[in-house]
């Protein structure tokens, strides 16, 4: 008798082997994972075995190359294992008119390319679904624009325009009176129709600003149509068919529909393309037992690990020296060796063999999606307030009306009460406040974009539009490395091992650079009475506090003057001091060249520091800053940057540490570097996202670009609306072509706010 498959109950191939095939391995492998027993185990296990044998059947592979395929990329929820994506893999591969497909367990990215003629959406969704997985629509996803309202819209309309020349043709030929009241019915109809269903949103929105005096544009088009349709109704009644604006109330809607539907796809390509940054990153970490864990049930101090080529899933601390390629976050392709304890962002490619990471003491968290959250937030936070283009449309509109109401009135009491109402049409309809409305958030939400690609990420749209007339960097991690070394050591006793590592241990774990520094001095031992402050540590050893601090910690003490140009810790006890210890930083091989453009910018560069004032001037001498200020405390800062906006200056802020958190964010203009630490990266308006501050030019040159284009949007609108005004008022523009000359003004400002040339 030969040996049953213990899922399947399907001869086995050999003795010695459970199961039929790898299919029910993989069902036996995933369901163990899953800890079930009795009913719900046997209901798993006959739900996954369709997938290894669908309809019950052992069916071979259908994949096969197939011209003008579709991709669709499915997010699937619930793959416990890497059998979860095999068995999915052998599912979809035995649907016919699937040409190739790639199942990604740690991404848990289903990519499949099919044939639409023979598959569709839910034939796919249907096949993974029987399996006991589940189809995970993507919550960021916007929301699709309904084309069949819209395809709708302009069928009445483009029928609207051509039964309204049978209707203005009666003048001229001989149209029976029977034809002239049917079309001018369905021009009713079909003129009712676009406002009440295809643009309903326009109407509503317009209604809204009208009750709350609250003048944009759709209040503006309200006001035209509805006076439009109102004056066609009552002609109608009255027999009178040439005064029917019907196809003029449906074209107008449609054409601001086009409009709005051609700048929401700008938005959503803007939207698709960064948020896609997101959906492909790995859902599930690789613990150093090779065991997967779900990227929210990580916690701080978890230890996970990444092979070469492989992406970082979540933010994490290096534990060796490895390489990375920040592609992916700052749209630059280079390999940049970071050091243990460095920061890796999620979204990072590991190009060494292999790393290992630890997740935070903050716990888990996502750069690249706060990056996706962030570019989307930043513009629409913006949007909600008002902008110069939003102000100059709340005294546009009313300015319209009045200019409308004065021309009609004056041809009205000239005995011209028809043209008086057509040049009313006319002025209402070819005024286009939208123009100004989107003139300034279109082209930031562009350039917040752009700013991701140069590897700078923005929370705050509304900087990209400033120009910054004094630029403040700090100096410890901005524009030196960060990473002090002891360059000498005066002792004031007898020079003595044990002190240096009585200083290494009470510095040990402290997360400043300094301290890390001085770590190295000596063997660590454990310290269990330490108290930490601004500027000093204490520690009590054997009943006796040891005491290690900036230059002011022993007031006694003088300076010598080889320590000018150090960075000083004094180190002792409660009595006398032991040591003067002199650490350096190293300036970064950047700081240089960046300096000098904002010079040529004639942007005046200063430098805030909390180190020594001889430290400070001597950095600001060898950057040719313009001023450096030393021994400022957090509050210092904030306050000299309040003094520096008073006087009319518009101040940008660079800065890393959580002394740099209140300048950053009194700042008009706030970056944190790479490295910063969570309190400074919180009070920024923007972060640098990979090493150094080179970005730093690219970033000032796409500024300058922002700034021309709101300008050049703003100076467009002005002109068209004031010639458009002029020529409607003298009847000089029927209300046809003022409603495609609206739609074109905004055309212009949508064109000009998405191209972009390259930089040189």
């Amino acid at each position: 008798m030969k040996k049953k498959c213990i899922i399947c109950s399907r001869d086995v191939p050999h003795p010695k082997d459970n199961f039929c095939c790898q299919g029910c391995s993989a069902v036996y492998s995933i369901v163990s994972k899953l800890e079930l027993t009795g009913a719900a185990r046997d209901e798993r296990i006959k739900m996954l075995l369709e997938g290894v044998f669908p309809g019950g059947e052992d069916i071979e592979s259908c994949l096969k190359e197939i011209e003008n395929s579709e991709k669709l990329d499915l997010y699937v929820d619930g793959m416990v294992c890497p059998a979860c994506a095999w068995l999915i893999h052998n599912r979809l591969s035995k649907i016919e008119g699937i040409s190739k497909l790639n199942v990604n367990f740690i991404s848990e990215v289903c990519e499949i390319y099919f044939d639409p003629m023979k598959l569709g959406f839910d034939d796919l969704e249907n096949a993974v679904s029987t399996l006991g997985y589940q189809i995970r629509k993507n919550s960021k996803e916007l929301k699709n624009i309904d084309l069949f309202k819209f395809g709708a819209g302009w069928f009445m309309t483009l029928n609207c325009m051509m039964i309204s020349f049978v209707v203005y043709s009666s003048e001229v030929w001989d149209v029976p009176n029977s034809m002239k009241w049917l079309c001018s019915f369905i021009l009713l109809v079909f003129g009712t129709l676009v406002p009440l269903y295809a643009a309903i949103k326009t109407i509503k929105m317009g209604f809204y600003q009208l009750s709350n005096f609250s003048f944009r544009m759709e209040s503006l088009i309200v006001l035209s149509t509805f006076a439009a349709w109102i004056y066609s109704v009552v002609a109608l009644t009255i027999g009178d068919f040439q005064k029917l604006y019907f196809d003029v109330v449906a074209l107008l809607l449609m054409l601001i529909e086009t409009g709005n539907l051609i700048t929401n796809s700008f938005y959503r390509k803007l939207y698709n393309r960064v948020n896609s940054l997101s959906l492909n990153l790995p859902k599930k970490v690789r613990l150093k037992d090779e065991n997967f864990r779900k990227l929210d049930e990580l916690k701080p101090g978890n230890i996970f690990k990444i092979y070469q080529n492989e992406t970082v899933p979540t933010d994490g601390i290096l534990l060796k020296k490895s390489e990375f390629d920040f592609s992916l976050i700052s749209g630059e392709s280079s390999g940049i060796w970071l050091e243990k304890g460095q920061f890796i962002g999620a979204g990072s490619k590991l190009l060494s063999l292999e790393t290992n990471l630890m997740i935070p003491p903050s716990g888990q968290s996502n750069l690249m999606e706060s990056i996706v959250n962030n570019t989307i937030e930043a513009f629409n936070s913006k949007r909600e307030t008002i902008s110069f283009g939003d102000k100059i449309s709340q005294y546009f509109v009313p300015v319209v009306i009045f200019i409308s109401l004065i021309v009609f009135i004056l041809n009205t009491l000239d005995g011209c009460f028809e043209e008086g109402f057509y040049r009313l049409l006319s002025i209402l309809i070819v005024a286009c406040p939208c123009a100004f409305g989107i003139a300034e958030p279109l082209v930031l939400t562009f350039g917040i974009d752009k700013m991701r690609r140069i590897g700078i990420q923005c929370y705050n749209g509304g900087i990209l539009s400033l120009k910054p007339s004094k630029i403040i960097f700090d100096k410890t991690g901005t524009l030196t490395k960060g990473k002090p070394e002891v360059v000498k050591i005066k002792w004031l006793v007898d020079k003595n091992q044990k002190l240096l590592n009585i200083l290494a241990s009470m510095e040990y774990g402290i997360d400043h650079p300094v301290a890390k520094a001085c770590t190295k001095l000596g063997n660590h031992f454990s310290i269990n009475k330490r108290e930490i402050f601004n500027d000093k540590v204490e520690v009590i050893i054997d009943e006796k506090k040891y005491i290690a601090g900036n230059y002011k910690t022993y007031p006694d003490i003088m300076i010598p003057k080889e320590f000018d140009k150090d960075t000083i810790v004094l180190f002792g006890d409660e009595n006398k001091c032991y040591a003067i210890i002199g650490l350096r930083d190293t300036i970064r091989e950047d700081s240089h060249s960046v300096i000098a453009f904002f010079k040529k910018l004639n942007i005046q560069t200063l430098i805030f520091s909390g180190d020594r004032t001889e430290v400070v001037d001597d950095i600001g001498k060898i950057l040719e800053a313009n001023k450096a200020y030393g021994e400022m405390s957090c509050s210092d800062k904030k306050i000299e940057i309040q003094k520096l906006q008073k006087n009319g200056n518009t101040i940008m802020m660079v800065g890393d540490g959580i002394n740099d958190s209140q300048a950053l964010a009194a700042a008009d203009l706030g970056l944190s570097v790479y490295t910063a630490e969570s309190s400074a990266k919180m009070s920024s308006d923007g972060v640098l996202l990979q090493p150094g501050i080179k970005s730093l030019t690219k970033f000032m040159e796409i500024m300058k670009k922002v700034r021309l284009k709101i300008k050049a949007n703003y100076n467009w609108a002005f002109a068209y609306n004031i010639i458009g005004i002029g020529l409607a008022s003298f009847g000089l523009l029927s209300p046809k072509f003022c409603a495609i000359g609206m739609v074109f003004s905004n055309l212009v400002v949508i064109i000009n706010s998405s191209i972009w040339k390259k930089s040189n």
